[in-house]
């Protein structure tokens, strides 16, 4: 279900001319009064966003009431911090993949805003593909170390 907007056709040249000057928000660019899906709750605030998309307990957000620009950018945003997190053990080739989608656009390229969201998109994937599959590889490096620990306590070497 999209999110609700709101429109104002009445812009005085003044105002127009303060918003050319004034850097505009990446956030909440639809301009969205109610949740998605939630028609009488009123739209996240950008500092409550960045805040939930801060914590440890991120990976327990489903992030439904976003809408789709704000839903991509906080999920770049999560990626960058799991980047940074875990891009020591990736090898070169995973980093600067990752990195590459994941950073902000170059100012000397030409701009292309869907390349630019579907880079995000999928370097946020890829990041969240890689958390993933580090823990697994951590959990199973445990399960050896265990099982070598109670064979050695269990069947103690004949021949050293």
């Amino acid at each position: 279900m999209p999110a609700y907007h709101t429109s104002s056709s009445f812009t005085s040249s003044a105002s127009l001319s303060e918003e050319r000057r004034r850097p505009r928000s990446s956030f909440n660019r639809d301009g969205c009064v109610f949740r998605r899906g939630e028609g009488f709750h009123p739209y996240l605030q950008e500092q409550e966003v960045f805040l939930r998309s801060n914590t440890d307990t991120v990976d327990d957000e489903s992030w439904h009431e976003l809408g789709l620009n704000d839903f991509i950018i906080m999920n770049v945003r999560i990626g960058c911090h799991q980047f940074n997190r875990y891009s020591d053990v990736m090898v070169e080739h995973q980093r600067g993949l990752l990195n590459r989608g994941l950073e902000p656009w170059d100012m000397e390229e030409h701009e292309s805003p869907i390349l630019e969201v579907s880079l995000g998109y999928t370097a946020s994937m890829g990041m969240m593909l890689f958390k993933q599959n580090e823990l697994q590889r951590r959990r199973v490096h445990v399960g050896v170390f265990f099982c070598d620990l109670f064979t050695d306590r269990c069947f103690p070497r004949l021949i050293r």
